[in-house]
């Protein structure tokens, strides 16, 4: 039960925002999506990313995320949003 704690723990603080949001239009936004599922001898992690085209639309996908119960069969999920530079555009 400790063990569990401790990766619960430590999933929490992974999933805190690390980016500051600004207002340049080249900015991309990922979300992460970090789910616990109970297995055979322990618990296992998963890691999705899904793109957005601004960090706004990140965020509001994090919002409708977070009111919904996680993907069956994780126990808890998080979902944060980073910022990414969009690659420059050749004319």
């Amino acid at each position: 039960m400790k063990r569990t704690r401790l990766i619960i723990a430590l999933a929490v603080l992974l999933a805190a925002p690390t980016a500051a949001k600004t207002d340049s239009p080249t900015v991309n936004a990922i979300a992460f999506v970090i789910s616990l599922a109970p297995v055979v001898g322990g618990i296992e992690e998963r890691r999705e990313q899904k793109p957005f085209e601004t960090y706004d639309l990140c965020l509001a996908w994090k919002r409708q995320k977070e009111v919904l119960p996680p993907d069956p069969p994780a126990l808890l999920s998080f979902v944060y949003c980073e910022q990414t530079e969009a690659p420059p555009t050749s004319s």
